[in-house]
């Protein structure tokens, strides 16, 4: 295990931001860090990081302890938390160099990093004419300046377009394929399930569950099915009362059902009884899903 969590617990005042938390992230994995915003996320990673103390609880980091040995457990370490900071007026290549010499980091390092996060061309434009996108690439870049065996990224697609996602998530598959192992704290399960090997999920501080990707969507109870149906309005009131429906939503013209895995045959009966005409019915499982399976619709992400 590269990154380990024990016990970890943190509190602001009255509020248990995080309750005796554990967890193992394994060497070469792409990490999921899933739950809703307020989760304890952030303050997790910023206890990983050393940016806060925890008041129980310790992080190792290929066996070195974060809280006792900080410097040589952070030293394979590369972060990105929350939203990339840069000096704006001053171009992508000077603020890396900058960073690079407070870190006695060669300069040779900076070419690589811009290339490997696809801003090779515009390393001497001005960060001011970046996208959010690019910024947040930008920001990968400075993590990587490091040559990290570990990298955190805290919401690392939060606030951007379709495109500049899938920048993103490309980018994490390339890193990844290169042995880097990834630690990602996220609530867009749909982004997290197209790039990650293992998630955690927590909720209120405390751990849902973990594990690999696939093992856990194999044991969800809960299963997205989407419906082609000639009625869409009259199909998606009916399923409203149905106790068994965790949630219904009109998605391009098809019905997105969230149910119990065994009620799919009598969402088909229940359709056909009320006169619906299906013409197509695809069972897709997601970690969302998982989600409401373990926490209820009550408290969807």
């Amino acid at each position: 295990m590269i990154l380990e969590i024990k016990n970890l617990s943190k509190s602001f005042g009255t509020r248990k931001a995080v309750e005796n938390l554990s967890l193992e992230i394994p060497e070469g994995s792409v990490f999921g860090f899933l739950g809703p915003n307020g989760s304890g996320k952030s303050t997790t990673i910023r206890m990983m990081t050393d940016l806060i103390r925890p008041d129980e609880g310790e992080v190792f980091i290929q066996g070195k302890s974060v809280q006792k040995n900080h410097h040589k457990a952070l030293g394979s370490v590369g972060a990105l938390i929350e939203k990339a900071d840069f000096y704006k007026h001053l171009s992508a290549k000077t603020n890396l160099e900058m960073l690079a010499r407070m870190d006695g980091i060669d300069f040779s390092r900076i070419n690589y990093v811009l290339d490997k996060t696809g801003l090779k061309n515009r390393g001497e434009d001005k960060v001011k004419t970046y996208s959010q996108g690019m910024k947040q690439r930008l920001g990968i870049a400075q993590a990587l300046l490091s040559n990290p065996k570990l990298l955190i990224l805290d919401e690392p697609t939060n606030g951007l377009d379709p495109q500049g996602m899938k920048d993103v998530r490309d980018l994490i598959k390339d890193l990844s394929s290169e042995g880097i192992t990834i630690f990602i704290s996220s609530h867009l399960l749909d982004e997290v399930q197209k790039i990650c090997s293992h998630v955690a999920m927590i909720r209120l501080g405390k751990l849902i569950m973990t594990g690999e990707v696939n093992d856990l969507l194999t044991e969800a109870g809960v299963i997205t099915t989407e419906v082609s149906v000639s009625q869409l309005d009259k199909a998606y009131a009916l399923l409203q009362s149905i106790d068994w429906v965790y949630q219904t939503q009109i998605v391009d013209e098809t019905l997105r059902v969230s149910l119990k895995k065994n009620h799919i045959s009598d969402l088909v009966q229940l359709l056909v009884q009320n006169e619906i005409q299906i013409s197509a019915v695809i069972p897709r499982t997601s970690l969302e899903d998982l989600y409401l399976s373990k926490v209820g619709m009550e408290n969807i992400l």
